[in-house]
């Protein structure tokens, strides 16, 4: 199988985290270079990324992000902002930040990386947390964090194909 196919396949949500392996901040430069290659509308390039690895502000967000517990076990979490400055970048900003956390997702686990996508926007609790205690420029919206770390959890490939959901045109 393509080894790029494979790894979209293979791709699963890690919350839990071996402490006896770190990741490394050249294994996170790799990861944002895939994050900053994800298409943008217009081809904006508005990316805006929080990297945080100090264990004080990672327990934070989980006390503040309720889904986001596992983050305090993570070596880093990874937020997904995008620089909100003009009407195209305020229709196309949320799908152009997915796109970024999915190539964060994919790279994460072709390195063994284990992640996992947390949600932040649209819930104006979780964003204003994000932006408080960040300290967030005004035209930077928080999207989504992502946790890493190598995986203490072992999840295997779980066929998720149903022709049901297809509807072909030809």
């Amino acid at each position: 199988m393509n080894s790029a196919i494979e790894n979209i396949l293979t791709r699963r949500s890690i919350r839990k985290y071996d402490k006896s392996k770190k990741v490394s901040k050249e294994q996170i430069d790799t990861i944002l270079k895939s994050a900053m290659s994800a298409p943008t509308a217009r081809n904006q390039q508005g990316w805006y990324f929080v990297v945080v690895s100090n264990p004080k502000q990672l327990l934070e967000i989980s006390k503040n992000i309720p889904h986001a517990k596992m983050v305090k076990t993570a070596d880093f979490t990874i937020i997904v902002c995008y620089e909100v400055t003009d009407e195209m970048q305020k229709l196309y900003w949320v799908q152009d930040a997915s796109a970024s956390t999915q190539n964060i997702l994919l790279s994460a686990n072709a390195l063994g990386i284990g992640s996992v996508w947390c949600a932040v926007h649209p819930r104006e609790a979780k964003i204003n947390f994000i932006k408080k205690e960040f300290n967030l420029p005004l035209n930077i919206e928080p999207l989504s964090l992502v946790a890493l770390g190598y995986p203490a959890e072992k999840k295997g490939y779980e066929e998720r194909f149903d022709e049901a959901k297809i509807q072909y045109n030809v």
